[in-house]
């Protein structure tokens, strides 16, 4: 009786939230994204038949991120299904290119069918080392070249613990901006308390972070915050993903696991589809 009560209580204020959104130009007026980030997962074989099944939609900008392996295979794929659907790296170099064993340059990346790159990702921050600075210079990086970078910025469970999530945001969101005269990318917030643990924030906390971030945004561009599109992640799934788009500031949503199969990830885009026909 409990859960039933608590699934009416949040269908409720999902619907009346997107009720009162829909007559707001504001969020018509920014791209709505729905990106999967694959990680070091799947093979070819898993690769084609995603592609095979996976719809699109006119709607949403769908762009799918596969380890770096799969990239051509992935952009031969969906040119031959002629799918709407566009690829990102999960990494880049901030050189054009030199002796970085291992790395990867927005050239090749480009070269591979790539329109967009993650960058900053919290799993690239604590396995790789990667700090402010080196990812403002892969941001600058892909936007010389021509490449949305998509950048990753959250807290982690101790720093959220201890009150820290704006401090944290807004200290990433300033080294990774820093000296960035261009609007052309996109925010994903990303609490790294959610990511992989099924443990994802409520759509109502999320929300409020995503406020939060426009806000220093605006300190950072000015009136040029309102076009930037921030994405949600953490533990985001087809049975949530209708969830986040009913709030004001959540503009899509970056997917993991879920974005490994066709049929969940089909169903998170048909959520944020229907949403923006709603609109």
């Amino acid at each position: 009786m409990e859960h039933s009560i608590e699934n009416y209580i949040k269908n409720l204020v999902r619907d009346t939230i997107g009720q009162a959104l829909g007559g707001l130009q504001l969020q018509k007026d920014r791209q709505t994204y729905v990106v999967g980030n694959w990680k070091m997962n799947n093979n070819f074989s898993g690769t084609a038949e995603f592609f095979q099944e996976i719809n699109s939609s006119n709607n949403v900008s769908v762009v799918v991120c596969p380890p770096t392996h799969l990239l051509y295979p992935a952009q031969l794929l969906i040119k031959q299904q002629k799918k709407s659907i566009a690829l990102g790296g999960q990494n880049v170099h901030w050189a054009d290119r030199g002796a970085y064993t291992g790395e990867t340059s927005t050239s090749m990346l480009q070269e591979m069918g790539c329109e967009y790159v993650i960058i900053g990702h919290s799993e690239r921050r604590q396995y790789a080392g990667e700090n402010d600075e080196m990812i403002n210079m892969k941001v600058k990086q892909a936007i010389k070249s021509g490449l949305t970078p998509i950048v990753c910025i959250g807290e982690t469970l101790e720093e959220k613990n201890l009150l820290q999530t704006e401090q944290v945001l807004k200290t990433q969101l300033f080294g990774a901006l820093k000296e960035i005269d261009s609007s052309q990318f996109i925010i994903a917030y990303e609490p790294v308390w959610a990511i992989g643990t099924g443990q994802s924030a409520s759509p109502e906390l999320a929300q409020q972070s995503h406020a939060y971030i426009r806000s220093v945004i605006t300190q950072i561009m000015g009136q040029d915050a309102d076009t930037i599109s921030i994405l949600y992640g953490g533990s985001v799934n087809e049975k949530n993903a209708a969830d986040f788009y009913a709030m004001e500031d959540i503009d899509g949503v970056l997917v993991g696991g879920a974005s490994l199969k066709a049929k969940p990830f089909d169903e998170i885009i048909a959520a944020f589809a229907k949403g923006e026909q709603n609109l």
